[in-house]
């Protein structure tokens, strides 16, 4: 008996050891898992950081601001909970790269407000196959229109020349530039996407630009709501904004509806031709509406574009409206408003164009080589500006890693750009107005890889290439014809912004002066 109970005695102390290693071998591996996690606030039990947030926005301030505290604590990449949802914030150059170029991190997050607002994903608020398939098409035909190539720069400059007779009308008066501005922009991706210009004053146009700038304004600040549900429950009415994507959509519809009845199948006018091409393709390949989810299914192997149907085409004209529109517009006011503030600056930009153009002739793309403090100029607007704070969501189709920390399945990715053109390693003095940071010893001006307005990767914006010959035309022609100044009568200049989707100065009057 005394054998018996040793030798069970004995078998217990083993189990209990072999139990003892595992336990420590489970707690190792798991401690060592956890370790790789991105570090990050502590969050109230179930909300996460959502009070916090929410805090900050009704306090008066904005998430990206917040981040940016929270980075110099927890380094440049942090996570925390929303509700039920994980988050991500990438705060440095370096971080944004190596995630953004994963192909596991180029989803975009499930029932986006967007997407659901507009009762269509298009091409930036889709994933997967779909949304590779919308963005090599949407790229095929802007580059069949000539977008990107100088080819295009006539149809930017006819539009830079009517807003030029725009705003002379006002005489040197003071005036509000931001409605105008939006006009111009707007009509040059209309000409893309519709194949026609509006008058500033159609009452169609007007009130479009108007709906536009609500759903920025309605998308919330950094758009956190367009990417987080849990968001939208504690912010904004819905009804309101649901009625306000509800009048771009029916604009919309007007538009493909109008280019229906009106479609020649050999004469191509515009964007919006070359998608009900592709759509009436896909309905004879299929016998039948491609519209459905089954027919694209079953049909997408012989197909070029199985994803082009009746319910993308509202979201990707969308998608194209805000990506050539919103934040070109913007930055030309942020533009103006720095042009306002540092005269000197704005001096020494008129002397270069005078000097490479004359005063004969408007700018073109061709004396682009030899504006270099102008073209250093743009590029300090647009990193002091800011004028996507957070930049659009990634969403984590897989796990992953980005510089050694786990990046769990249906995570949720933004890229903090306040944060990354505020690094004072990479931009000494970053609060300061400094063009000359741009140029180098022989007054080059060299654009350094931190600065990325467009994003970067798999996901950079599609109209990055539109947005950046408008810029640049738009903004040599408002320097060689005008001289703008504060009007004596108005408030202090500041550099102080509303924060929607986009961030944009607050309203200001300019008086621009006609150059002899």
């Amino acid at each position: 008996m005394a054998l018996i109970t040793g030798s069970h005695l004995d078998l217990g102390l083993y189990i209990a050891f072999v139990l003892a290693i595992l336990t420590f071998w489970w707690y190792y591996r798991h401690h060592q898992s956890m370790k790789k996690l991105p570090p990050g606030p502590w969050g109230w039990p179930l909300l996460g950081l959502l009070p916090r947030i929410l805090l900050e926005i009704r306090g008066g301030s904005h998430p990206h601001l917040l981040f940016t505290k929270l980075t110099r604590r927890f380094g440049p990449i942090f996570g925390f909970n929303v509700v039920n949802q994980t988050l991500v914030i990438l705060n440095d150059y370096a971080s944004v790269k190596q995630a953004f170029q994963n192909p596991h991190l180029s989803d975009r997050p499930p029932k986006t407000l967007i997407a659901e607002a507009m009762k269509s994903e298009g091409v930036a608020m889709s994933s997967g196959k779909k949304w590779k398939d919308l963005r090599q098409f949407s790229l095929t035909v802007l580059r069949s229109l000539g977008v990107g190539r100088a080819t295009f720069e006539h149809r930017i400059g006819t539009e830079a020349q009517a807003l030029i007779r725009e705003i002379s009308s006002h005489k040197g008066k003071g005036f509000n530039p931001k409605l105008i501005f939006g006009n111009a922009v707007a009509n040059v991706i209309c000409s893309v996407v519709v194949g026609k210009r509006y008058e500033y004053s159609d009452p169609t146009f007007t009130n479009l630009m108007r709906v536009i700038h609500r759903i920025v304004n309605h998308i919330g600040s950094g758009g956190l709501k367009n990417a987080i549900p849990a968001m939208r429950v504690f912010t904004g009415n819905k009804t309101e904004i649901f009625a306000t994507f509800g009048e771009f959509r029916s604009f919309l519809l007007d538009v493909v509806a109008s280019h229906r009845l009106n479609f020649d199948l050999y004469n191509l006018q515009d964007f919006t031709d070359a998608y009900l091409m592709e759509i009436i393709h896909n309905e004879e390949a299929n016998g039948s509406l491609v519209s459905s989810q089954a027919s694209v299914t079953e049909h997408s192997g012989t197909l070029k574009h199985p994803h082009l149907n009746d319910n993308n085409i509202v979201g990707t004209l969308g998608n194209l409206f805000a990506a050539g529109m919103e934040t070109t517009a913007t930055t030309l006011l942020w533009a103006v408003v720095y042009m306002m503030a540092y005269p000197d600056i704005q001096r020494r930009v008129q002397d270069e164009i005078d000097t490479v153009v004359g005063r004969n002739r408007l700018p073109r793309l061709a004396d682009k080589p030899g504006l270099n403090f102008t073209q250093a100029v743009l590029w300090e607007v647009q990193r002091i500006s800011v004028v996507v704070p957070l930049g659009m969501p990634h969403f984590a189709s897989a796990d992953t890693e980005v510089r050694g920390f786990a990046i769990h399945k249906e995570t949720i990715l933004m890229a903090n750009l306040w944060a990354l053109f505020r690094d004072e390693k990479v931009w000494p003095e970053p609060a300061k107005f400094k063009p000359e940071r741009f140029l180098d010893a022989n007054g080059k001006a060299v654009k350094p890889d931190e600065l990325i307005p467009f994003s970067i990767g798999r996901r950079s914006c599609i109209g990055e290439h539109l947005a950046k010959m408008e810029l640049f035309i738009f903004f040599t022609y408002f320097m060689h014809q005008f001289t703008f100044r504060k009007p004596e009568d108005s408030a202090p200049l500041t550099f102080e912004a509303m924060v929607g989707l986009t961030r944009y100065p607050l309203p200001f009057d300019t008086c621009a002066i006609l150059r002899d």
